[in-house]
């Protein structure tokens, strides 16, 4: 995946849940918009997740680099126990 964000602002969340891998089970929480234009490049099994945030809508970009094949793709909850992670946003 290769998130770029056109319009916005979003909190895009990424858990490594990759067996071997030296940040398995570490969180990264990103704001990605307007104010901070970037390709957030997802490698393949690390979770990830986003959620529009502010007064306007967001337009998300994947910008795909094979094509889609859905039986690639494995969803969860949001809210799953498997993930520490809570979507409230938070200030300060």
């Amino acid at each position: 995946l290769n998130y770029a964000v056109v319009s916005g602002l979003i909190k895009l969340v990424l858990y490594d849940g990759r067996e071997g891998s030296t940040t398995r089970g570490q969180l990264m929480e990103l704001f990605v918009g307007e104010a901070n234009y970037c390709l957030v490049r997802v490698p393949a099994g690390v979770w990830n997740g986003f959620k529009g945030i502010g007064g306007e809508r967001a337009i998300v970009a994947n910008c795909a680099t094979h094509p889609h094949d859905p039986d690639e793709i494995v969803r969860m909850d949001p809210a799953s126990p498997e993930i520490p992670y809570s979507w409230e946003l938070r200030n300060g």
